[in-house]
């Protein structure tokens, strides 16, 4: 049966000052306030970006600032907060909470910073995929999600919907990566992930989120704005629509859309602010976003001539990080200089892209398969 269309909410925030949970509010107000979705005693999953070990102002990982305002928002409806995620390297988890600034505001609001790697995890299986969830998600009364609004090389946008595949602990993540390798097969995962999980919330920090070649190698991209729904999946279509994404670009919409029978550009309304007026006025999409349309069927054609893979710039400071993280065994290290990518095994998954803590990696595309995304229509 199809669902009603969901409410979005917008509010203006031009930055991360006094002005920042102000503007939360103002964005929650159309959805009833956050005593509409956290009731006194509740155990409260607050689930950030917390992709990699970057600073704020780096547009990476969700602000530290929005996480403190919806923890104290969340603590005043009466429910008890913690806050939670697992990042793409999942060895470093400390160094993460020390340098996005989550470790200090969770020390100095007194609230819980769960390491997932170690909480135990919980086997789902939606629409014929496995996949384990961090117990503490399953566990906790409700899930308030905190995406970063930022572009993504494989997936076009990263927002409510992706921002979920951190609630699943591990390497598993990067072993998903090498089982669902297309946008389409990893689209559907991400939509079984967030079938299972449904957030209560979604508060989306979109004040300065990133363009270009994302989630960590865009450029950072001021669009001052907050955005909420009840709903994941109609806020990342309404993202989409603010920004000049069509939801049939992001696969895992797509998906989420036809199992609720709901038409992707009728799946939310927009209430506060209106969409106008926190348009930007240009808005960078990932290099090779065409071409990641480009039916698979032709892919498998033309295979050998058809590929994304990883380049190195001299920003390479020869840690390993990527050797580790790529799913396929494609990157192989070598002594003093960047390391090497043997494009058989290479899936394009940017596994290596993700977890590089210099933005030493892009990812490019063949000559054939830029050639054939200009032709795809927008």
């Amino acid at each position: 049966m199809a669902r009603e269309s969901a409410k979005v909410s917008l509010a203006a925030c031009s930055g991360y000052d006094d002005g920042l949970e102000a503007a939360i509010v103002k964005a929650l107000d159309p959805l009833g306030g956050m005593s509409s979705f956290v009731r006194r005693g509740q155990k409260v999953l607050i689930k950030p970006n917390l992709l990699t070990a970057r600073l704020p102002e780096q547009a990476v990982t969700t602000h530290p600032e929005v996480v403190r305002a919806v923890i104290r928002m969340v603590r005043a409806a009466g429910g008890e907060p913690m806050v939670g995620d697992s990042p793409a390297n999942v060895v470093a988890v400390e160094k993460v909470w020390e340098k996005t600034g989550i470790g200090r505001v969770c020390e100095e609001e007194k609230t819980p910073l769960l390491n997932f790697e170690k909480g135990g995890a919980t086997r789902v299986q939606v629409a014929g995929i496995s996949f384990a969830v961090a117990r503490p998600v399953m566990d906790a009364d409700i899930v308030i999600n905190l995406p970063k609004v930022k572009t993504h090389m494989l997936t076009i946008l990263t927002a409510a919907v992706k921002n979920l595949y951190g609630t699943l602990p591990g390497y598993q993540k990067t072993l998903l990566h090498r089982d669902y390798p297309s946008p389409g097969q990893f689209g559907s995962l991400l939509a079984a992930i967030y079938m299972s999980i449904r957030p209560a919330l979604n508060i989306a920090d979109a004040v300065v989120g990133m363009e270009g070649d994302g989630p960590t190698s865009g450029t950072p991209a001021r669009l001052g704005f907050i955005a909420a729904s009840a709903d994941a999946a109609a806020l990342d279509a309404a993202l989409c629509a603010i920004l000049g994404i069509r939801t049939r670009h992001v696969a895992c919409l797509e998906s989420i859309f036809a199992a609720d029978e709901r038409p992707p550009d009728r799946s939310f309304q927009f209430a506060g602010e209106s969409a106008g007026r926190v348009r930007p006025v240009s808005f960078r999409k990932p290099g090779v976003w065409r071409a990641n349309m480009i039916p698979s069927g032709l892919v498998r054609m033309l295979g050998r001539f058809f590929w994304v893979r990883p380049s190195f710039s001299n920003k390479c400071v020869f840690c390993g990080q990527c050797v580790r993280a790529c799913p396929a065994g494609a990157i192989s290290p070598v002594p003093g200089r960047p390391p090497v990518v043997d494009g058989r095994l290479c899936i394009g998954c940017c596994c290596c892209n993700e977890v590089c803590p210099e933005s030493a990696i892009s990812m490019r595309g063949s000559p054939l398969f830029r050639i054939a995304g200009r032709g795809v229509p927008k």
